[in-house]
């Protein structure tokens, strides 16, 4: 079984640098995103669905330089997350 969100991106947040921890990658500027569950104001169609959606938020820090594209390319748009379990192959130690 999968669930389902229907969030908006609400905002992007471009940061001069990532981290500098060892072992990770060379600071470089990264994002924060916000996503905030979408309402029946936004659009019609999701209102039976948003009826039944807790409120809340996602905040992402991103460093990926082309996922951070992907969001901002979609600031203000809907989009849907998929929760799913994952094969338990890959989440052993």
């Amino acid at each position: 079984m999968s669930v389902q969100a229907r969030f908006y991106v609400q905002r992007v947040t471009r940061y001069a640098y990532g981290s500098s921890r060892p072992g990770w990658a060379e600071p470089s500027p990264n994002v924060e995103v916000i996503l905030q569950p979408v309402s029946p104001s936004r659009h019609a169609e999701n209102a039976e669905w948003a009826s039944a959606t807790p409120s809340g938020e996602i905040k992402l820090t991103v460093g990926n330089p082309d996922a951070a594209e992907w969001f901002n390319s979609r600031l203000g748009c809907d989009i849907a997350i998929t929760f799913a379990d994952r094969d338990p192959d890959e989440t052993q130690p």
